[in-house]
């Protein structure tokens, strides 16, 4: 077992019966938007915040909890700050690395703290327990930030592609049944900027490596390598990306990586939107720390099924 892996790792009620019926279909879209601001890549209760949000680290964890490693990462991270062609190529070949390593896994249980700005607003913080099982692609994740939140399932190739999901606890929990929607909905990419088709940690890693595999040849794409501490004074690896200019391939300004120096897996992540008004500065989208990572943990078909007694579907 590393050290280094140690560390990484929310109606009013009717007034009248007739207004009741008038506003039912009303009142179903309001309930469904509630029931998807929820947990996930594809989820969560958003609150207007205008201000950026706070800074958050890595916790490190206690050796008690990660009983297997990923397998190490063979990248010698350059000791100084390294740009250039050689920056992309050594991170291009790290992140393949990563990817292929991950790809061995034939899933994981990972809680991971998460902070998005979507349609311009901020959606609220949250901490999210996640399993991840990548054949069939299938997604568990519960909103650990509050007392029976709302939960998430999809599971490739179930229920004609939708996820379900529930209102958690409270009042609404107890009369309104689960729901399905399609993750790429307007409904449920209202509440996030990726769907939950793209959570967990192997589609960000394909997708940082789909980035920079673009990067190798375009002049507009700078790549910057170094090593920095976190609070508490560990090491990490970290990956700065600049664009000079927006295309349809470039989502981001700009995004920053930092990674687990013994595996290499990532641990932060953030990006920056393209400004609205030319020459204005990139603006914050999202930030998110993987808090946990276990590849040790035996999942099943029960983990992804809403009848599981350890669930609160309904």
């Amino acid at each position: 077992m590393t050290d280094a892996l140690h560390r990484l790792i929310t109606f009013r009620q009717y007034r009248k019966r007739a207004l009741a019926l008038c506003l039912a279909p009303v009142a179903l879209v309001f309930v469904a938007r509630w029931m998807i601001a929820a947990p996930l890549d594809a989820a969560g209760s958003f609150a207007s915040l205008s201000e950026e949000p706070a800074d958050r680290v890595a916790v490190p964890l206690d050796p008690s909890e990660q009983p297997e490693p990923l397998d190490e990462s063979s990248t010698s991270w350059p000791l100084d700050a390294l740009e250039g062609p050689r920056a992309k190529q050594l991170l291009n070949r790290a992140l393949a690395d990563l990817v292929t390593r991950l790809e061995t896994l034939s899933g994981y249980e990972a809680t991971i703290w998460r902070h998005e700005r979507v349609n311009g607003r901020w959606l609220m913080e949250q901490t999210l327990q996640l399993k991840v099982r990548h054949e069939p692609v299938s997604v568990y994740m519960k909103d650990i930030g509050r007392p029976k939140g709302c939960e998430i399932i999809y599971v490739d190739g179930l229920r004609n592609g939708k996820l379900i999901t529930h209102t958690g606890g409270g009042l609404l929990g107890m009369f309104l049944p689960p729901i399905e929607v399609e993750p790429h909905s307007s409904l449920a990419m209202s509440q996030s900027r990726f769907p939950i088709t793209e959570a967990g940690v192997l589609p960000v890693a394909r997708m940082l490596l789909s980035h920079v595999q673009r990067a190798l040849h375009d002049l507009d794409a700078s790549v910057t390598l170094d090593r920095i501490t976190d609070d508490e004074g560990q090491p990490l690896y970290r990956s700065l990306h600049h664009y000079a200019s927006a295309s349809p391939d470039r989502p981001f300004a700009r995004f920053e990586v930092h990674y687990d120096p013994e595996t290499l897996l990532p641990r932060a992540y953030s990006f920056h939107d393209w400004p609205d008004a030319p020459g204005a500065e990139p603006v914050l989208g999202g930030r998110y720390v993987i808090e946990t990572f276990d590849p040790s943990i035996v999942l099943s078909d029960e983990d992804f099924d809403p009848t599981n007694p350890g669930y609160n579907f309904r």
